[in-house]
């Protein structure tokens, strides 16, 4: 159901039974395990590793957040080291930030838990007039900054987060030109709603929106400064990967985007054999994780 990778080349992944694991990238086998408590979810809904807390893997199931402590000798860890019930409705992701210190969560109130990582209690709960009106969906911190958080939801909104709580929200308009995927594939309405965010080398943001474009916004004010088209269904899945950016769609396509900013035109396209729930790079490699059980 979900990836996460950090900057030391690891790889973990979340599944529908309940369990986490960590992937040895070179035979791309399964070296280490987790499980959710069960009282807790039984499905994984975000996992996510930060090479400032190398021994943590944190994992969200149902309203609750889990770290497991990876010093253990155990392959398959079944104890947690620390939780937290942290929302008031189902988590959709878990994101640490850059230094290790929080954890941003979204949830389907709309709201955005900061989870404190050295008390796993909530410093702040990011809602309100500039907060969502509907699920928060995705969450991103720029890398390299100690505090830049973005969050994206089924309201159509990208809310730009201040540390004091206040945020800056822009409205993704629908695509209704004659390029967009209304007009040239088979989807009848398309909300622009945001199902996915990553930010790009440039400090730009994508955003993979749900009438099958990918939207960029300016660093500085914020404003939308491109719209990629080449997915005839909702964009689910955005990812800056070493060699570009990526998108996956539920058209079963995954798109790598060119780099020249005067033309972001589709590099390369291919079909997966699956709908794709989660996109992920590490080294020069790109992981997808489908509705089934593989991961490639």
């Amino acid at each position: 159901l979900c990836l996460a990778t950090d900057p030391n080349s690891r790889l973990a992944s979340g599944s529908a039974d309940g369990m986490c694991r960590l992937w040895d990238l070179r035979s791309f086998r399964s070296v280490r395990a987790a499980q959710l408590p069960p009282e807790g979810a039984e499905e994984v809904s975000g996992v996510s590793l930060s090479s400032a807390r190398p021994h943590l893997l944190l994992a969200a199931g149902g309203r609750n957040v889990y770290g497991f402590d990876l010093r253990s000798e155990k392959v398959i860890l079944k104890e947690v080291s620390s939780s937290a019930e942290c929302s008031r409705d189902d988590i959709n992701q878990v994101l640490i930030d850059p230094d290790g210190h929080l954890c941003a969560v979204a949830e389907d109130t709309g709201a955005v838990h900061l989870l404190d990582l050295n008390t796993w209690r909530v410093d702040k709960t990011l809602f309100g007039k500039a907060g969502h009106e509907n699920i928060c969906s995705s969450v991103a911190w720029k890398p390299g900054r100690s505090w830049c958080l973005v969050s994206g939801g089924l309201d159509a909104a990208v809310v730009f987060w201040q540390r004091s709580g206040r945020g800056r929200k822009v409205q993704m308009q629908p695509d209704v030109g004659e390029e967009s995927a209304t007009a040239t594939g088979p989807q009848l309405l398309n909300p622009p709603f945001v199902h996915s965010l990553a930010y790009l080398p440039d400090e730009s943001l994508a955003a993979g929106l749900g009438d099958g474009t990918v939207a960029l916004l300016d660093p500085v004010d914020r404003a939308e400064i491109a719209r990629l088209r080449g997915h005839s269904a909702a964009v689910a899945q955005v990812v800056s990967a070493p060699f570009g950016l990526v998108s996956a769609g539920n058209d079963l396509q995954v798109v790598l985007w060119s780099t020249d900013p005067s033309g972001r035109l589709p590099l390369l396209q291919w079909r997966h054999h699956e709908k794709m729930n989660w996109l992920a790079s590490v080294e020069n490699r790109l992981i997808v994780a489908g509705l089934g059980n593989e991961i490639v």
